[in-house]
């Protein structure tokens, strides 16, 4: 007899696809358990290595022994005619088609029956720090935004801005609530470990139309991988959801991004002060990148952090001068690029860089680049919206800052960056509903409470605005200097000209000793109606290249100035490029 023959005869070939199919089925339960249980990554390794070690094992077994009616036996102590192989063989049988049949319905019902609609949009909770340290919080919200920002990479999915996820980082709304509110159909939920150097994380992704678990996967790596890590994660989603992945989505997720652990902490502090948006916060920002830089002179993701920190410090935001800021953060986002030509965060970084430097169509490419690699990048998304306004095209900002709403639900800036879009294109009570929607996300955010008296005062409706600028008042010299500016001419609109006087004082007094856009005092001799002195200070803000001079040719404020020869002479300087023309070459 041959010894394939044997094999048959002994059932060895039976057994084989026996344990193949019960070694399948222990893995899909062992994948749950570990994820309910929260063990380890390597414990899925060793039970796929001890399956492994137990198929040979298993083998052999079945070569050597037989069951017999009076038990197990040696294969050489069965009698002649004793052995019932052939009867063992048909339950075998019967025991592998059960299981296959019972592996396929599982698999059909996963995959068909119960998968409902394509995933289409997905949202990533914020990450339970596991953590006996609180300090350790820090962090574990750091990775939510990395795990955020991976997503964001892919193409096809809509994924929900960390800012307004961050809304669940205490409750116990169960999970197709949470779905519901933030308009996805998935929810990623997990923890974060942070050991020394090592950090493991437990995640799982969730339908959050059926509360059905999708995924989950467990990881134990060197901080300083952290974001190669979070890119095979990304990927590992998009496969459970089977999303689409385009060849670049695939090259960007797989790319190694490999840090030191102390760098990597430095730039999720750096993060997190980035969006502080004050002064005070972007520096903080910026001496956390430096530092992070200093530990890794190769980060990519740290030098896009401090070209957008030094772009902020040169934004209405801060206002310092742009001839001293805007070369650093050229110099710093041209090393990222160099570093990792696909970081979004650097072109949409760049797009703010050319903005304030009046480079209108490079501008546009970047900020359209950063798009393109993140179209779910809503801070990179407000910051286009806004050149989109301040160049007059406002269909395309509000379709821009429409989709930054859709992404950040429950951001401020976002609502009102729709707002200002909306009111440009002259759609008062759309521009006022999402100024309202603002505010009631936050009520003490100071550039919502300018926006809404900006908004009265223009509407002639004073009575309405005065209380948002007696606000505003209370600690003005804590604003920067273009806030101080436009909340003064509001006081002088509304006929409040002592309050106007007062923050106009001021301005000129820190004017004689540190650098102050000349736009402040442009916007505050405007609303006095002063527009000679107006003019002389839009000329100094010329010659400053000051941020604020991007909306000169849309921004209501100037509408008394726009029969001043001298005014339409900056403008022509200005170079805007012509609105209609601009869209028409975007489009095509």
């Amino acid at each position: 007899m041959g010894l394939f023959s044997e094999f048959k005869r002994r059932n060895v070939h039976r057994m084989a696809v026996l344990y193949v199919v019960t070694s399948w089925l222990i893995m899909q339960a062992a994948e749950v358990v570990i994820t309910l249980a929260s063990l380890p990554e390597w414990a899925g390794r060793l039970t796929l290595i001890l399956l492994a070690i137990g198929f040979p094992i298993a083998l052999i077994f079945s070569w050597f022994y037989e069951i017999t009616p009076e038990g197990l036996s040696l294969e050489k102590e069965i009698r002649p005619g004793g052995s019932i192989t052939h009867r063992t063989g048909r339950r075998l049988d019967f025991i592998v088609i059960a299981l296959l049949c019972a592996g396929l319905i599982v698999f059909a019902y996963d995959k068909w029956w119960i998968s409902g609609p394509p995933i289409t949009s997905i949202a990533v909770l914020p990450l339970e720090n596991l953590s006996i340290e609180a300090e350790q919080q820090f962090f574990a919200d750091g990775m939510t935004e990395v795990l955020t920002a991976e997503l964001g990479q892919i193409q096809s999915l809509r994924v929900i801005s960390r800012t307004s996820a961050m809304r669940y980082k205490v409750t116990d709304k169960p999970l197709p609530e949470i779905a519901r509110e933030l308009a996805v159909d998935a929810i990623v939920e997990g923890s974060v470990q942070p050991v020394g150097d090592e950090v493991r994380f437990t995640l799982q992704l969730v339908d959050g139309r059926t509360d059905r678990h999708l995924w989950s996967g467990s990881y134990q790596r060197n901080i300083g991988d952290i974001l190669t890590l979070q890119g095979e994660v990304a990927r590992f989603i998009a496969d459970a959801i089977q999303t689409t992945l385009t060849p670049r989505d695939k090259a960007r997720l797989e790319r190694k991004r490999s840090t030191t652990a102390d760098a990597l902490r430095l730039w999720v502090v750096g993060n997190h002060h980035l969006k502080g948006l004050e002064e005070d916060s972007f520096n903080k920002a910026l001496r956390a990148f430096e530092e992070a830089i200093h530990r890794d002179p190769n980060f990519s993701d740290a030098y896009a952090g401090i070209a957008q920190a030094y772009a902020f410090l040169g934004s209405w935001h801060a206002a310092h001068a742009l001839d001293t800021v805007l070369p650093l953060a050229k110099a710093a986002a041209e090393k990222a690029i160099r570093l990792d030509p696909d970081l979004a965060a650097v072109h949409f970084a760049l797009g703010m860089i050319h903005r304030q430097d009046w480079k209108w169509e490079d501008a546009e490419r970047e900020f359209r680049k950063g798009r393109e690699l993140n179209p779910s990048d809503t801070a990179g998304l407000v910051e286009y919206a806004n050149f989109l306004t301040a160049m007059g095209r406002f269909d395309e900002a509000i379709e821009v800052a429409t989709h930054a709403v859709e992404l950040d639900p429950f951001s401020p800036p976002a609502h009102n960056e729709l707002g200002a879009a909306f009111w440009f294109a002259g759609k008062g009570e759309a521009a006022f509903n999402k100024y309202q929607d603002a505010l009631r996300l936050d009520p003490e955010f100071f550039q919502t409470q300018w926006i809404l008296s900006d908004y009265h005062v223009l509407a002639g409706d004073y009575d309405s605005a005065l209380p948002f600028l007696e606000k505003l008042k209370q600690d003005f010299e804590s604003l920067a200097p273009v806030m101080i500016g436009l909340v003064g001419a509001n006081f002088a609109m509304a006929g409040r000209e002592d309050d106007a006087q007062e923050m106009l004082s001021y301005l000129l007094k820190r004017a004689e000793t540190e650098y102050v856009p000349g736009s402040a005092l442009a916007y505050l001799y405007s609303g006095l109606q002063d527009y000679d002195e107006a003019v002389v200070w839009l000329e100094v803000a010329y010659e400053q290249h000051d941020q604020s001079m991007i909306f000169l040719k849309v921004d209501p404020l100037f509408v008394g100035l726009h029969s001043d020869a001298r005014f339409q002479d900056i403008l022509s300087r200005m170079n805007f490029p012509d609105a209609k023309r601009d869209s028409k070459d975007q489009k095509s």
